[in-house]
């Protein structure tokens, strides 16, 4: 029996995981250095860690609302990308995009995920002090 025991042990601690421990280190406000005014906040929402996308707000239909992309997003990293499962989507999949994270720099790198008047594909966002 309790060779059973280490055997699990010993799989499990054998295990790799693609998964960054990045999470600590992302958390925090971030803003895009282009426009000034799109910010990614990374932390607990409820007891959910999530990323929340703030992009300021349009006029839509005679309403104020949220500019599209605007919201929370799940969020895994892998390697060199990270996968965005946006909550307020009716499609429930992750979607992949390539991520940087540079900790030298406090720069993150990702490719565009949400719509913007720019011709950028990568949006590069820089921690707020």
């Amino acid at each position: 029996m309790k060779y059973v025991f280490l055997i699990i042990a010993i799989t499990l601690m054998s295990c790799k995981s693609d998964s960054l421990s990045t999470a600590d280190l992302l958390k925090g406000k971030w803003i895009e250095v282009n426009t000034k005014s799109d910010t990614l906040v990374f932390g607990l929402f409820g007891d959910q860690e999530a990323m929340m996308v703030n992009r300021g707000y349009e006029m839509r239909d005679s309403f104020r609302l949220p500019k599209h992309g605007s919201g929370p997003y799940d969020y895994k990293i892998l390697k060199n990308k990270i996968s965005l499962r946006y909550y307020l989507s009716s499609y429930n999949g992750y979607i992949d995009y390539k991520f940087k994270f540079d900790l030298k720099t406090s720069r993150i790198e990702v490719d565009k995920f949400y719509e913007t008047d720019s011709t950028v594909t990568k949006l590069v966002f820089e921690r707020l002090k």
